[in-house]
């Protein structure tokens, strides 16, 4: 929208990210570095970046409300958890959430989850948080977990059987 880099669009959205602009506390100038928009720099105001986080903001809340609902099973979600670094790295998305929502909104922020391969950050998160609760200590759970590692082994086991045979 912008007509910048998508590098320059996420290093603001870092810097600046804020999902309501009710909340702008210095409405400065920033400056454009990759702006190719008749090829020649260009200066925004903080407020403009912010309204459009907003808008994609509402929109993301809105199409998540739309589904939640058709679904009929809003009135059973008591907390919406938000992970990943496009919404945890934007200033009060949970308030937006909540405002949206009518629904608690938390973001979940885990120390080691930059550790984490990014296929498996959103699970983990999910799991840390879940297992933080009080009512998790007493859940149990029958699930098979099987690694990669185990798989090659049982993979290799019956090449070898099908050749020693």
């Amino acid at each position: 929208m912008l007509g910048i880099s998508e590098e320059e669009a996420d290093k603001l959205k870092r810097q600046y990210g804020l999902a309501l602009k009710s909340f702008i506390d210095n409405d400065h100038d920033i400056y454009l570095s990759t702006c190719n928009v008749e090829g020649k720099s260009k200066t925004i105001k903080s407020s403009e970046l912010i309204e459009i986080i907003e808008a994609r903001i509402e929109e993301m809340f809105s199409l998540i409300n739309k589904d939640i609902l058709n679904q009929g099973i809003k009135q059973r979600i008591n907390n919406v958890i938000l992970t990943g670094q496009g919404i945890t790295n934007i200033n009060k998305s949970d308030v937006a959430g909540k405002i949206a929502l009518n629904i608690p909104v938390k973001i979940s922020t885990g120390r080691l989850v930059s550790t984490i391969k990014p296929s498996y950050r959103t699970a983990y998160a999910l799991v840390r948080y879940v297992s933080s609760k009080p009512f998790s200590k007493s859940v149990a759970s029958t699930i098979d977990v099987t690694s990669d590692e185990n798989i090659l082994k049982t993979v290799f086991e019956k090449i070898k059987e099908f050749f020693y045979s």
